[in-house]
């Protein structure tokens, strides 16, 4: 598998007070540090023998330069962590293993840890999970290409997915979680997905698919797709309380309202601050119908939330840029004693949650993927002092260290989004106008509906043409930036792309 790049960006001044207890593991660690004033909350003083014991008095700046030391630097272990002081965590394989993954397209992590009073669900979930500010600087913040490293498991540099244009193709020779869980189980895992944007439902469909694919399209007094999350999170309350405990299930949910509030009003805006405030009431609603349900059961599920990339504070592309407002994504793993409680990891990333998903069910990720097993990374565990102030300002903290790649790879992969947006946007509007012309043409009106339904054909014929030249151009543009995974083939854009869900266009 690939190392994965490090940010290059060093740790800016961060005066804050010290937040983190270093040096442990979430599960295993003994209490190692604390002031006597927090010998209250179970705290003990660390020694400062010749033995390497920690010192307890460190600095806040020596913490902080540490911390993003570590983030920047830390290479990829692929194997499981065997030093002495770094146990994995204890898993037990009940034989019917349970994985829900929640996605929430463009989520600002800052923007969650800045407003508390909206977003209790989603700090409650992290208060007890491990969590990641994570960063996907180096790559494209475009959203398919996101989705389908965190639903393959591999970088759209190594698949070829530039742009929002759905390609059934891609995902028969990099298959989807879903379809190497239907694989490797024979069908014994019931897996399903529930989406709001018609590129995720694509992705589920493709190769062997998932059993279950549940699209929610976007109603007409709908424009932030806010009435079409709370669809999604019903869905999946029922998904989950109608599971069976004898039967292993695989769930991916996904909310796209986060993201279309950041693309129509700005990432800083009211709106997406209300788009995320719904969010966190369906995220609140499906846990409870997660615990509701291990306690009738006395099964468990293992709850993973990602974002795909994060929003510019202001109106406009929104995203697909190298800003660290772009960059900066989140992973939560929920699953008690598996992941611990209130802790930060520093290597997480999104390309990691199909491997993990694999593992949980007791298989072995490939080789070629280029993501691990969140369950292989307990050794980059920190915890913070407490569970509330402290975990909140420690995110706070590490996303502050990040800073946009060297100048080269920030044009290289500008160049890229510009490129590979053109024959997206062809393929929208074209799909838009033909889809307004066989309205117009199904309304039987006289002479106008037979003129519509003509005009279609020549429509398609030209915006084809038009999405093959461009596409041509943004896939030589891709090569000569690093996507080794680069194609012009499939030539013609295909016949149901499902790239756009009646918004206007932009790069997601």
């Amino acid at each position: 598998m690939a190392m994965r790049p490090s940010p290059s960006a060093g740790p800016p001044s961060l005066p804050r007070p010290l937040r983190l207890i270093t040096g442990r593991t979430a599960a295993h660690a003994e209490t190692d540090s604390a002031d006597a004033s927090q010998t209250s909350e179970g705290a003990t003083s660390a020694s400062s023998e010749a033995t390497g014991n920690e010192s307890a008095a460190l600095q806040s700046s020596v913490v902080l330069a540490s911390l993003a030391a570590a983030r920047n630097k830390l290479a990829r272990s692929r194997s499981r962590c065997t030093e002495a002081g770094t146990p994995e965590a204890a898993y037990v394989d009940d034989g019917t293993p349970n994985v829900l993954v929640i996605g929430v397209d463009g989520t600002n992590l800052s923007r969650v840890l800045d407003n508390p009073d909206i977003t209790t669900n989603f700090f409650a979930l992290m208060q007890g999970a491990t969590t990641a500010a994570s960063t996907i600087v180096g790559h494209t913040t475009i959203s398919h290409p996101s989705w389908s490293a965190v639903l393959t498991g591999a970088w759209g540099e190594k698949t070829g997915v530039l742009n929002n244009v759905f390609t059934p193709s891609t995902y028969r020779k990099w298959p989807t979680v879903f379809t190497r869980l239907e694989t490797l189980s024979d069908g014994a895992i019931e897996t399903t997905s529930i989406a709001n944007w018609n590129v995720i439902s694509g992705i589920a469909a493709s190769g062997v698919g998932a059993d279950n694919v549940h699209h929610v399209s976007q109603s007409g007094d709908d424009p932030n797709w806010l009435v079409s999350d709370d669809r999604v999170g019903d869905l999946t309350e029922s998904a989950i309380a109608g599971a069976s405990p004898d039967t292993a299930n695989f769930m991916f949910s996904y909310f796209v309202g986060v993201d279309e509030s950041g693309h129509e009003h700005g990432g800083d805006s009211p709106e997406y601050r209300a788009a995320l405030a719904n969010f966190d009431r369906n995220l609140g609603e499906i846990m409870n119908a997660v615990t509701s349900w291990e306690a009738a059961t006395g099964e468990k599920w293992t709850v993973v939330m990602v974002t795909d990339h994060g929003h510019q504070p202001q109106r406009g592309l929104g995203h697909g840029f190298q800003s660290p407002d772009e960059t900066t994504t989140f992973v939560v793993a929920r699953s008690p004693g598996l992941f611990g409680e209130g802790v930060v990891n520093l290597k997480y990333s999104i390309v990691d949650v199909t491997p993990t998903a694999l593992s949980l069910f007791g298989y072995e990720a490939v080789d070629e993927l280029d993501g691990a097993s969140l369950t292989e990374l307990g050794d980059a565990d920190i915890t913070p002092v407490d569970n509330d102030e402290a975990l909140r300002g420690t995110l706070q903290d590490i996303i502050a260290t990040y800073g946009p790649p060297d100048i080269g790879t920030s044009l290289a992969l500008g160049a890229r989004t510009i490129f590979a947006s053109v024959p997206y946007l062809v393929d929208t509007l074209t799909t838009d106008v033909s889809a307004s012309l066989q309205s117009v043409a199904d309304a039987d009106l006289f002479l106008i509906s037979p003129l519509a339904q003509l005009a279609i054909t020549p429509v398609k014929v030209v915006g084809g043409v038009t999405y093959a030249g461009t596409n041509v151009v943004a896939q030589i543009v891709a090569r000569l930036t690093g996507v080794t995974g680069a194609s012009i083939v499939p030539l013609w854009p295909p016949a149901a792309s499902g790239a756009t869900r009646a918004t206007s266009a932009s790069t997601r």
